[in-house]
């Protein structure tokens, strides 16, 4: 009899539905007794992104409920920049996302020059979508490597920080600094590109997309560890990721074919000729190859952005005091997680009267709440790689 009573409550356990992480039939648990464990992990878990608490609830191994809990790094972003005039503003993005820093300057940028209704010279246009398109790979490799390494395999990272690094050296000598730049302004960008610099991006994305295939797409795609932990894991259909809001990867992995330089241009990208990378199973692994074929995009971007950048003055004249009009500004860029947007309101004053910035990393991470349940406690880790979250940008 109690042979029986195990095997009954162990298949009361195994009778799971992977929408809601809920037992079939409640009855079986209480009959047999069957208790629920709570378990915290994070903040300061090693595999987790940033500072982020989750608070599960498991059945052994099953996960049936995630709660993610946030504001660890909150730092009043919103409300310090009501004390800071315009341009001194723009140093508190780059502390927003920091994997995505320049399209956070030109979010903000975007959303004052529409205020002021300043027009920016073309030049300093290309030069924006450029180190933006940068910034995509400069996020996007390191992503892949973070979800690998979290699988046990180290050889990515590697290869993906290596490509970073590079980057970074363009960065550092085109802006002066290798993560909080303060280079995209209100009005254009603060310097102009050094000469030797163009010539050096070309060769360099030539190389790049020599590399991808070897040192990324070949070593993973043909991991049979990587595969079986990533396929399948966290589908989402269309409809569940348009009710959640997502955008970005974890929107476009499922079909979706959504991207805010398309469909809703800003800067030069309407005379750019650029896909939107889609993908259709919706899980983990199409997340992977959506990021990946989204770095061969960029590539064929910058290019086009070398090729096309005119001669000419990198700055407007909006003057050294910014004094927008009593209005409403609104700008939204396409950034690596997602869409960026930053709506500000002016009472006609130097500093802004309010400031929200909307950052996809804080909205995608409903996700977690609603695919996790269902899933193994080994799973959340590659689920994070899906949401790719920063903790920068949802702790605002």
């Amino acid at each position: 009899m109690l042979r029986e009573e195990r095997r009954a409550a162990e298949e009361a356990i195994t009778l799971i539905r992977p929408a809601t992480g809920r037992l079939v039939d409640p009855d079986i648990r209480d009959e047999f007794g069957l208790e629920t464990m709570d378990m915290n992990m994070g903040p300061q878990h090693p595999a987790m992104h940033g500072l982020l608490r989750l608070i599960l609830e498991l059945d052994g191994e099953t996960i049936v409920r995630c709660d993610p809990v946030m504001g660890y790094l909150h730092r009043c972003q919103e409300k310090i920049a009501e004390n800071r005039t315009y341009p001194a503003v723009i140093p508190l993005t780059d502390r927003l996302d920091y994997f995505a820093n320049m399209h956070n300057e030109h979010g903000y940028c975007l959303a004052v020059e529409d205020l002021l209704g300043v027009e920016i010279p073309p030049r300093a246009e290309y030069i924006r979508v450029l180190m933006c398109e940068l910034m995509r790979i400069a996020s996007h490799l390191p992503s892949i490597g973070f979800l690998l390494l979290e699988l046990g395999a180290f050889t990515p990272i590697l290869y993906a920080f290596r490509e970073r690094e590079r980057i970074q050296n363009f960065f550092e000598a085109v802006t002066g600094a290798r993560m909080m730049f303060h280079y995209i302004r209100i009005g254009g960008v603060k310097a102009d590109l050094p000469p030797d610099i163009p010539e050096k991006i070309w060769e360099y994305v030539d190389g790049l997309e020599k590399r991808l295939e070897p040192d990324f797409i070949e070593l993973i795609e043909g991991n049979e560890i990587f595969v079986e932990r990533t396929r399948g894991i966290s589908r989402l259909t269309q409809e569940e990721a348009i009710e959640l809001g997502l955008t970005g990867p974890p929107l476009r992995c499922t079909g979706v074919d959504f991207d805010v330089r398309r469909d809703y241009p800003y800067s030069v990208y309407p005379e750019l000729d650029f896909d939107v990378v889609t993908d259709t199973a919706g899980d983990v692994e199409a997340s992977y190859r959506v990021r990946i074929k989204e770095c061969y995009e960029s590539i064929k971007i910058i290019r086009q952005c070398l090729e096309k950048m005119p001669e000419g003055e990198v700055m407007a004249d909006v003057g050294r005091r910014v004094r927008p009009p009593e209005g409403e500004g609104f700008g939204r860029v396409e950034g690596p997680r997602g869409e960026f947007a930053v709506h500000i309101v002016s009472d006609g004053s130097d500093t802004p009267y309010r400031v929200h910035y909307r950052d996809a990393s804080f909205v995608n991470m409903q996700l977690l709440q609603e695919k996790v349940p269902g899933h193994y406690l080994p799973d959340i880790m590659p689920i994070m790689g899906l949401v790719d979250p920063v903790s920068g940008g949802w702790d605002k």
